[in-house]
């Protein structure tokens, strides 16, 4: 079960390199950004990226996920190249089409959100942005059905780190402004998508098959609604805030929000990545509950540290990174962190109704959590401003796990550690609530640095409670200790061996996927 597991967080870590550069680079670029953006441009720019995400979902049509059911019922390579060829015709067909009307439609849009006909422009480089995304996702999800996480991470890097450098320039050489910034992101995503294409192409072919394309469709479309669902949940709150409240208090909550999405950029996001592949990989596994089991214990271990991090140093580090009218965003670093955590999850125990085929069953749950978050949106949002919109989130995001936790036990019953769980959630609770009394040491030392790092200390009790509170099971104990005294001649050897295949690989047995 460890080995498995490891090979779990391995992939998990080489997915997340991707997302680590462009979240690196991006947070060091916050003093800059803030200095030639205002808040109401920040919000501007939400506004925007928000109505790309809504529309992915659409363009999708959820086959991303259908590739993977699809791709793994076959052994042979060429039931698998058809898989794919067929989904990435499809869809580069209807991503087209909807493109070209969405383009003819841009006045519209820029008039619904903005009131004005001044970003007609805006909304067409989003739309030309979407066909490319689309397109690169499939590509991608071609490349986690084959667990190759390092070609994945690379290309997601590049990708990034192209968008980046062009938004410096835009930005800071050219004062192109928020244009700048979907600029640079179109040019970035259309070199991920010309690459990805020659790839999918070269390796897949341009076969075509109906009852492939009806089998995925019928595992796929079922997730739409859910998906957008979805994006009410995670997205909603910026039109709320845009119609209900200030552009400027959008603005700082689409700060906030970025810090607070770090967990997901950094965790949620690369582990739900690695998680479809290896679920599907290890269903007939006799000890397949007990490992789904241990990985909802291992994911809220990490994820609670990761947002008790954020939480607990959110009001320094944006007072170091960011310009003064932006210091406010902090408040909402800690509601939209656990956020992302109880979207962890709600992947982690929803797998029953992955694994069963019974996706379908879980839109009617996903669209009550959005029903729930678009009625305290509406009813916080006009009197709290962004901190109501940070806390119908959280209401929100709540009501994911718990649902489909109760839905997936019907059909796959699994025994997760809730007793493991729950100690993890007192010791962040401890810990976040004994920070209050470090950040009331501001007004005598006057120091953010000084402050930021008591809070640092703080930090490092985390195991040491989880320790006291007896979290840690001896195998566990036993296990680490293997590891960290094998670790740097593990490290020595992978350095010095030269790759082979092994006799049981994809690649050995199919060159060309």
């Amino acid at each position: 079960m460890f080995r498995q597991l490891l090979r779990l967080s391995q992939h998990t870590i080489i997915y997340g390199l991707g997302v680590v550069v462009g979240q690196v680079v991006g947070f060091f670029l916050i003093p800059l950004y803030t200095r030639y953006l205002t808040p109401a441009d920040y919000g501007t720019l939400e506004i925007l990226q928000t109505t790309l995400s809504v529309l992915s979902i659409i363009f999708t049509l959820g086959l991303t996920s259908a590739l993977f059911r699809s791709y793994f019922l076959y052994d042979n390579a060429e039931k698998k190249r058809k898989v794919v060829s067929t989904a990435f015709i499809f869809l580069t067909t209807s991503s087209l089409i909807l493109t070209l009307l969405l383009v003819a439609l841009a006045g519209s849009f820029s008039t619904l959100f903005f009131k004005s006909g001044e970003y007609v422009t805006y909304f067409r480089l989003i739309f030309l942005t979407l066909f490319c995304t689309t397109g690169v996702g499939i590509g991608l999800a071609v490349l986690r059905a084959r667990e190759q996480p390092t070609r994945y991470a690379l290309i997601t890097a590049s990708q990034l780190l192209i968008s980046v450098s062009l938004n410096i320039v835009f930005v800071a050489v050219f004062h192109r402004g928020v244009l700048g910034i979907i600029e640079g992101n179109l040019i970035g995503a259309a070199f991920s998508y010309l690459l990805l294409l020659a790839t999918v192409i070269s390796r897949a072919g341009l076969g075509f098959s109906w009852e492939e394309l009806k089998a995925m469709l019928a595992f796929g479309l079922p997730m739409v609604p859910a998906g957008l669902a979805m994006s009410v949940l995670s997205l909603s709150d910026r039109y709320f805030l845009q119609f209900l409240s200030t552009p400027t208090e959008l603005g700082l909550y689409s700060l906030g929000y970025k810090f607070g999405l770090v967990i997901s950029g950094l965790l949620v996001g690369p582990f739900t990545l690695a998680y479809a592949p290896f679920s599907f990989a290890i269903y007939r596994d006799q000890n397949a509950k007990t490992i789904y089991s241990r990985v909802l214990t291992y994911f809220v271990l990490v994820s609670m540290f990761v947002a008790l991090a954020l939480s607990v140093l959110s009001r320094e580090v944006i007072a170091i990174m960011a310009t003064p009218e932006f210091h406010a965003a902090y408040k909402v670093i800690p509601l939209i962190a656990l956020s992302y955590v109880l979207y962890g999850c709600y992947y982690v125990v929803s797998i029953g109704t992955m694994l069963e085929a019974k996706t379908k069953l879980l839109a009617p749950f996903v669209i009550a959590a959005a029903v729930v978050n678009l009625g305290f949106n509406y009813l916080l949002v006009s009197h709290y401003g962004m901190m109501g919109a940070a806390g119908a989130t959280l209401i929100a995001f709540l009501v994911l796990p718990v649902s489909s936790y109760l839905l997936s036990q019907r059909y796959y019953s699994i025994k997760y550690e809730w007793g493991r769980v729950t100690k993890i959630c007192i010791a962040f609770g401890a810990i976040f609530a004994g920070s209050f009394f470090i950040t009331d040491t501001y007004s005598t030392v006057h120091s953010y640095v000084i402050v930021g790092v008591f809070k640092l200390l703080a930090l490092l009790t985390f195991p040491i409670l989880l320790y006291l509170f007896r979290f840690y099971q001896p195998e566990e104990i036993k296990k680490t200790k293997e590891v960290i005294k094998a670790g740097p001649g593990y490290l020595k050897r992978r350095l010095l061996r030269r790759p082979v295949l092994s006799e049981g690989s994809s690649d050995r047995e199919d060159p060309k996927l």
